[in-house]
């Protein structure tokens, strides 16, 4: 019997490399694409349609539509892709897609791309974007008010977190299923690289990851490209950012209850 076209799909998906990312979001993954777009035989996006967005919360509710998602809309786009290594950094596949992608067996990287969380938090609250109180901060992050969250908390506690204390939770949440994600790497062959985002501001930092990541060496117009891409951060948002004004010590307090409450 002839396989399937879906067989076929999954099949040529395997024969490519998928980095992806584990990480909160506004730390600096849209840059990540570009900068690793400037390496040859390597296809790098953001968050190129079908998003994992558009199923993010399904898969909250329902994790098993995780697999449906890649075998339905996810893997017949990467198969179609030329290029042998794909990347994606969008920050929605850590959320409920990437154990399904264990399971079928697709050849991967995760980059755990890291920064800061007061710097993560700050800028999700300049941009209105607060995890479970506003709607793109319900729409694409994760919050105490969401199912099987690993720092759980009761509603009604959740309920008098400030919007600074929402976004920071998430954060500690996103760390906590880094580390549950690397664990799941490790045990199946899946690749684990760590990356603070200072790295990618500098050429040589981008080059260092690339090596680690395996890739070829750039060209010499990719290296120039690299050094322009190095020299201003993308997607930082500033015309859509409000004035946040909270003092560190301030910030200090705030976190320290959220990690009292969560037992971090």
């Amino acid at each position: 019997m002839a396989p399937s076209s879906s067989d076929a799909t999954l099949e040529l998906a395997r024969s490519k490399r998928l980095v992806l990312t584990v990480t909160t979001g506004r730390s600096g993954t849209g840059h990540l694409a570009k900068t690793l777009a400037c390496f040859p035989g390597v296809k790098s996006e953001h968050e190129p349609k079908p998003t994992f967005g558009s199923a993010m919360r399904t898969v909250q509710q329902t994790p098993a539509t995780a697999r449906e998602f890649w075998l339905e809309h996810k893997l017949p786009r990467i198969a179609a892709v030329r290029a042998p290594v794909y990347v994606e950094t969008s920050h929605l596949v850590c959320k409920g897609f990437l154990e399904s992608a264990v399971e079928l067996r697709l050849q991967m990287t995760w980059i755990e791309l890291v920064r800061p969380a007061r710097a993560v938090a700050r800028s999700l609250c300049s941009l209105g974007t607060v995890p479970g109180r506003t709607f793109a901060g319900t729409k694409y992050y994760l919050s105490p008010f969401d199912a099987r969250v690993r720092l759980a908390l009761a509603a009604e506690r959740a309920e008098r977190l400030s919007d600074y204390q929402l976004a920071f939770w998430y954060c500690l949440e996103l760390a906590e299923r880094a580390r549950e994600l690397e664990a799941l790497a490790r045990a199946n062959g899946v690749g684990w690289v760590r990356c603070e985002l200072e790295q990618l501001t500098s050429t040589e930092g981008v080059l260092t990851l690339g090596r680690t990541l395996g890739l070829a060496e750039p060209s010499p117009v990719g290296r120039l490209r690299l050094a322009a891409l190095s020299s201003r951060p993308s997607n930082r948002k500033e015309h859509l950012k409000a004035r946040f004004e909270l003092a560190d010590d301030e910030c200090e307090r705030q976190e320290r209850e959220v990690r009292e409450l969560v037992g971090r």
